[in-house]
């Protein structure tokens, strides 16, 4: 299931948000002169809300009878919601941060308020806060590629691990692995160092390049090529293999499917394949190794066991 959250914390009543809510009470109740002013983030986290109904926020007797109708959505987010429902109003804030994450096999592009589109990969989780010139997004787990929005003097800043990538308006990948980051530049130029350093210069990437990075920041290897295919690939749902070793296609196509491959014998796993398949789609891949490459295959449970002919 794909899912946005929008974390709740206390903090001081938002003007705007008041304002928002009462021009919906007003539609809802057919007046008219309604202003329709541009709200901003205050609309965008209503949307995220689901459009409560109008009668979730009456006082009084007409709250009370307005009770009744109240529909599911309401009553699932209304333990989250009620220490911020007031009379003609709610509670939002503009600075907290919201969560957006994919699960195994999906895959989803965002926009963020400030026109950034970002595209989670399988199994991704990102937390965005993004407000006038305070741009930020940290990647907890899985893949990411983003297309920065350029906002004169607002830059755009990622984090992974304890590594920061500061960009002002460019598009690139995010891969966050368990102990580094791989980062692919496709347009532009970023900059990065350490989370904690004053700014994040200390290695600089061009456009076309690509680096390892450490969790400060810090590249494991020299630059190479940005990996403009793979991206493209993953982006459109496809996985490419080029003369890749079968233990690292299994564990790639493992990635995107809730029905993994195993490999019965550690040297079947020096086998090396080429092909496109479709993400996810790992019982295609396994039949293509047994019609293609002699390899053995057979469901067991939720796995598709590999094996060579002679295991």
């Amino acid at each position: 299931m794909v899912r946005t959250v929008i974390p709740f914390r206390p903090a001081p009543r938002d003007v705007e948000a008041d304002a928002f809510v009462a021009d919906r009470l007003k539609e809802e109740a057919g007046e008219t002169g309604v202003t329709h002013a541009d709200h901003g983030q205050v609309a965008e986290v209503w949307d995220a809300l689901g459009q409560l109904d109008s009668a979730d926020f009456k006082p009084g007797a007409a709250r009370a009878e307005a009770g009744a109708q109240m529909n599911r959505r309401a009553w699932m987010i209304g333990g989250t919601l009620a220490a911020g429902v007031a009379i003609g109003g709610v509670f939002l804030w503009r600075q907290q941060p919201v969560i957006h994450e994919t699960g195994v096999g999906e895959r989803r592009t965002i926009r963020l308020s400030d026109g950034t589109e970002a595209t989670l990969n399988t199994d991704s989780r990102i937390v965005a806060r993004v407000n006038g010139d305070r741009r930020e997004v940290v990647v907890e787990q899985g893949e990411v590629f983003f297309d920065v929005a350029h906002l004169d003097g607002a830059a755009f800043n990622v984090f992974s691990h304890e590594a920061r990538i500061h960009v002002t308006g460019t598009r690139f990948n995010v891969r966050r692995h368990s102990s580094f980051t791989d980062v692919d530049l496709l347009e532009g130029s970023v900059d990065i160092g350490a989370r904690s350093a004053v700014d994040a210069k200390g290695l600089s990437l061009a456009a076309g390049q690509a680096v390892r990075i450490d969790i400060h920041g810090q590249p494991t290897a020299p630059l190479s090529p940005a990996r403009a295919a793979y991206i493209e690939d993953w982006r459109q749902g496809r996985i490419s293999f080029d003369h890749t070793r079968l233990s690292e296609a299994v564990a790639e196509m493992n990635r995107y499917s809730q029905t993994p491959l195993l490999l019965d014998d550690q040297e079947l796993g020096n086998l090396l394949i080429d092909g496109v398949f479709e993400a996810g789609d790992t019982a295609a891949f396994a039949r293509a190794l047994r019609d293609l490459r002699g390899v053995q295959i057979r469901r067991e449970g939720p796995y598709w066991r590999l094996s060579s002919g002679t295991a």
